[in-house]
Protein backbone atom coordinates (compact mmCIF):
# COMPACT_ATOMS: atom_id res chain seq x y z
CA UNK A 1 0.00 0.00 0.00
CA UNK A 2 1.49 3.33 -1.03
CA UNK A 3 -0.72 5.75 0.87
CA UNK A 4 0.49 6.79 4.33
CA UNK A 5 -3.14 7.54 5.22
CA UNK A 6 -4.33 4.03 4.32
CA UNK A 7 -1.31 2.49 6.04
CA UNK A 8 -2.19 4.41 9.21
CA UNK A 9 -5.82 3.26 9.01
CA UNK A 10 -4.79 -0.38 8.55
CA UNK A 11 -2.24 -0.22 11.36
CA UNK A 12 -4.76 1.39 13.71
CA UNK A 13 -7.22 -1.41 12.96
CA UNK A 14 -4.57 -4.09 13.51
CA UNK A 15 -3.72 -2.59 16.92
CA UNK A 16 -7.42 -2.92 17.80
CA UNK A 17 -7.35 -6.59 16.66
CA UNK A 18 -9.68 -6.23 13.68
CA UNK A 19 -9.78 -9.30 11.45
CA UNK A 20 -7.72 -9.01 8.26
CA UNK A 21 -10.87 -9.49 6.16
CA UNK A 22 -12.50 -6.57 7.97
CA UNK A 23 -9.44 -4.39 7.40
CA UNK A 24 -9.44 -5.30 3.72
CA UNK A 25 -13.15 -4.44 3.42
CA UNK A 26 -12.75 -1.08 5.19
CA UNK A 27 -9.76 -0.16 3.02
CA UNK A 28 -11.71 -1.09 -0.11
CA UNK A 29 -14.56 1.30 0.78
CA UNK A 30 -12.18 4.06 1.88
CA UNK A 31 -10.32 3.83 -1.45
CA UNK A 32 -13.63 3.78 -3.33
CA UNK A 33 -14.72 6.93 -1.47
CA UNK A 34 -11.41 8.68 -2.20
CA UNK A 35 -11.56 7.86 -5.92
CA UNK A 36 -15.21 8.89 -6.07
CA UNK A 37 -14.16 12.31 -4.78
CA UNK A 38 -11.36 12.71 -7.35
CA UNK A 39 -8.63 11.60 -4.95
CA UNK A 40 -9.46 14.28 -2.39
CA UNK A 41 -8.17 13.42 1.08
CA UNK A 42 -11.05 12.27 3.34
CA UNK A 43 -10.17 14.94 5.92
CA UNK A 44 -10.94 17.60 3.30
CA UNK A 45 -14.35 16.14 2.43
CA UNK A 46 -17.46 17.55 4.05
CA UNK A 47 -21.18 16.78 4.23
CA UNK A 48 -21.80 17.38 0.54
CA UNK A 49 -19.19 14.81 -0.55
CA UNK A 50 -20.47 12.23 1.91
CA UNK A 51 -24.09 12.74 0.82
CA UNK A 52 -23.12 12.51 -2.85
CA UNK A 53 -21.20 9.30 -2.26
CA UNK A 54 -24.01 7.67 -0.27
CA UNK A 55 -26.58 8.72 -2.87
CA UNK A 56 -24.37 7.24 -5.61
CA UNK A 57 -24.10 3.96 -3.72
CA UNK A 58 -27.83 3.77 -3.05
CA UNK A 59 -29.14 4.95 -6.42
CA UNK A 60 -26.53 3.88 -8.96
CA UNK A 61 -24.75 0.93 -7.39
CA UNK A 62 -27.86 -0.30 -5.55
CA UNK A 63 -25.89 -0.91 -2.34
CA UNK A 64 -28.37 -1.27 0.50
CA UNK A 65 -27.66 -0.42 4.12
CA UNK A 66 -27.30 -3.45 6.39
CA UNK A 67 -30.44 -4.68 8.08
CA UNK A 68 -30.21 -4.66 11.88
CA UNK A 69 -32.89 -6.24 14.00
CA UNK A 70 -33.45 -5.35 17.63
Amino acid sequence: MKSPFLNAVAESMRVKFYAEKSIKAYLYWIKFYIYFNNKMHPFKCHDHEVESFLSYLANTKRVAPPFYSK
